[in-house]
C-alpha cells in the first residue's frame, strides 16, 4: 500500500516534531473475482486479499529522560491477508522492540489458542484479529500511569498556591534594618540554564545585595515532617508544631513572611503541563478513532458476500470477542480523557489563582518597599537637618578664620621686621647703628636651604598623593569594565 509510506514520515529523529499527531487508517479490499490484485501462484498470491495500514501512539517510559521519564511513541502497522491462500503479512515499524517481542512471544510454541495455528484460513484470520489486539492494547496500556504522573507533578508544583496565607502582617518585623547594607555578593560567576524542568519553584524576588537574611529578620523558624514525602519543611508564621501541620511543596523557597514565593517561571511550568495534557487528549482521541475504524472495517468484511463462508462461520465468535475487547479499550481511553479534562480544568483554575498570587505578591512587595522608602526618607530628613546645622556652624567658623587671617596678615610684616631687628645682624649701640654682614650671611645660608627643602618636600608629597589617587581611579575603572 503506498499510503503506508505516509505513516512512516513522522518517524525518525527531528528537532521539531512534524506530522506527529496525524494518526491515519487506510484499507484496500479486493475480494471479488472481477476486481482482484496481482495473481502470482508461485508466490502464493491469489490476488483476492485485503490490506490495512494504520498508526497508533502510546506513552512509554524513557531511561534517558530522568526529569520527565515519559515519552509519546509512534507505531506504524501494515497488514495484508490473502483469502485465496493461507498467507498473512505484517509490517510493524517502531522505535524499539517492544511490539516485536510481544508478537514473537504470542506466536511462540507456548502461544495462546488464537495464535496456535496458521494452517487454515479461519485460524489465520482469528490470529490476525488477535495480533491487531496486541497493537491496540499497547496503545492504551500506559496512559493511566502517565496521567498519574501528570497529576502528581502538577500537584507538587501548584499546591503552594493553595497553602499560601494572604492574611499575614504587612511587615515581617518592626525594624528599620530590613534593607541594611550587607556584604556585596559575587556576581561574576553565574551558571544558569533556562530549562532543566525539575519543576521546582525558585524564588520570585531574589534576595538583593543589601537585604539581610531571613534569620536576621524573623524569629527562629519551626519545621515539620511532611507525611507524604518524609522531608523536613518550614511552617508558616504563627503556626507551631502543636498546630495542625500544613504541608508545603518540595523545593519551594519562602519569602521573609514564610510564604511560598512565585515568579513568572511558574506560569510557564503550568503552561507546559497544560500543553502535555492537551497532547494526551489529542492522542487518545486519535487512537479511539483508529480503533473504531479497525472495528468498522472488519465488521464490513463480515457483511461482504465475497468473504469465504468458512471465515464467516468459524470466526464469528472471534469477531465478537475482538469487538468487545476494542470497545473495552475505547471505554478505557474515554475514561482517561475524562481524567485529563478534569486535570485541565484544575490547571485553568490554578493558573487564575497563580495570576492573582503574583499580583498580590507584587503589591505586597511594593508596599514593603514603599514603607522602607518612607523610613529611609525620614532618615534622610534627619541627616539633612544635621547637615544644615553643621553647615551653619562651618559658616560661622569660616568667618572667624577670615578675621584671624586678616589680623595675621596685618601684623605679619611688623612681626618679620621686629624678628629681624631683634637679632645681632642690626643693632643700635648708643644711638649708633651697627650692621653685621657676617651674621646676615649666616642667617641666609641657613634659612634659604631650609626654605628650598620645604618646598621640595611639599611638591614630592603632592606628586605622590596625585599618583596614588590616579592609580585608585584606574583600578576602579578596570573593575567596572570587567566582562
Amino acid at each position: 500500500m503506498p499510503e503506508f509510506v505516509d505513516l512512516l514520515l513522522p518517524l525518525g529523529e527531528r528537532n521539531i516534531a512534524q506530522d506527529f499527531f496525524s494518526n491515519c487508517f487506510y484499507q484496500h479490499t479486493r475480494l471479488s473475482n472481477d476486481a482482484h490484485g496481482l495473481h502470482v501462484p508461485g508466490r502464493a498470491w491469489s490476488g483476492r486479499d485485503f490490506q490495512v495500514c494504520y498508526s497508533l501512539k502510546s506513552v512509554e517510559r524513557s531511561e534517558v529522560q530522568t526529569e520527565w521519564p515519559w515519552s509519546i511513541r509512534h507505531c506504524a502497522t501494515h497488514h495484508a491477508f490473502d483469502v485465496g491462500h493461507v498467507r498473512t503479512t505484517w509490517t510493524v515499524v517502531k522505535g524499539n522492540r517492544v511490539l516485536e517481542e510481544r508478537i514473537t512471544s504470542a506466536t511462540s510454541g507456548r502461544a495462546p489458542p488464537e495464535f496456535s495455528s496458521y494452517k487454515t484460513i479461519e485460524k489465520a484470520f482469528a490470529a490476525a484479529l488477535s495480533t491487531h489486539l496486541i497493537m491496540i492494547d499497547w496503545s492504551v496500556e500506559n496512559w493511566r500511569w502517565y496521567i498519574n504522573f501528570l497529576e502528581d507533578k502538577f500537584r507538587e508544583i501548584s499546591e503552594g498556591a493553595i497553602s499560601t496565607d494572604a492574611d499575614i502582617p504587612m511587615s515581617p518585623k518592626e525594624t528599620e534594618d530590613v534593607f541594611a547594607l550587607g556584604p556585596r555578593t559575587n556576581t561574576q560567576n553565574t551558571n544558569q540554564t533556562r530549562k532543566s524542568r525539575a519543576f521546582s519553584f525558585r524564588s520570585a524576588i531574589q534576595k538583593t545585595n543589601n537585604m539581610p537574611s531571613v534569620a536576621e529578620v524573623l524569629p527562629p523558624q519551626q519545621f515539620q515532617i511532611n507525611p507524604r514525602s518524609g522531608k523536613k519543611q518550614p511552617l508558616p508564621p504563627g503556626v507551631s508544631t502543636a498546630s495542625p501541620q500544613v504541608s508545603k511543596p518540595q523545593g519551594l523557597q519562602h519569602d521573609i513572611y514564610g510564604q511560598p514565593m512565585f515568579r513568572f517561571r511558574h506560569l510557564q511550568d503550568i503552561q507546559d503541563f497544560e500543553e502535555s495534557a492537551n497532547d494526551t487528549i489529542l492522542v487518545l482521541k486519535l487512537n479511539m478513532s483508529i480503533c473504531k475504524q479497525i472495528t468498522e472495517f472488519y465488521r464490513s468484511l463480515f457483511e461482504n458476500k465475497e468473504l469465504p463462508q468458512i471465515i464467516l462461520d468459524e470466526c464469528h465468535e472471534s469477531m465478537l470477542r475482538f469487538e468487545r475487547r476494542v470497545k473495552g479499550v475505547i471505554s478505557h481511553m474515554d475514561s482517561q480523557i475524562l481524567r485529563v479534562e478534569g486535570l485541565l480544568r484544575l490547571i485553568a483554575d490554578r493558573k487564575t489563582l497563580l495570576y492573582g498570587l503574583l499580583e498580590f505578591q507584587n503589591t505586597r512587595s511594593n508596599k514593603l518597599l514603599a514603607s522602607e522608602s518612607h523610613k529611609s526618607t525620614r532618615k534622610m530628613e534627619r541627616v539633612t537637618h544635621d547637615m544644615s546645622l553643621i553647615a551653619r556652624e562651618t559658616k560661622t567658623e569660616t568667618v572667624s578664620m577670615k578675621i584671624i587671617t586678616l589680623v595675621t596678615l596685618f601684623f605679619l610684616p611688623g612681626t618679620f621686621i621686629a624678628t629681624l631687628m631683634s637679632t645681632d645682624i642690626i643693632h643700635w649701640d648708643n644711638g649708633k647703628k651697627n650692621y653685621q654682614p657676617g651674621a646676615m650671611h649666616v642667617y641666609l645660608s641657613i634659612c634659604l636651604p631650609f626654605m628650598v627643602a620645604t618646598f621640595i618636600f611639599w611638591a614630592a608629597f603632592q606628586w605622590h598623593e596625585r599618583r596614588k589617587e590616579r592609580r585608585q581611579r584606574d583600578k576602579a575603572e578596570a573593575e567596572v569594565n570587567l566582562p
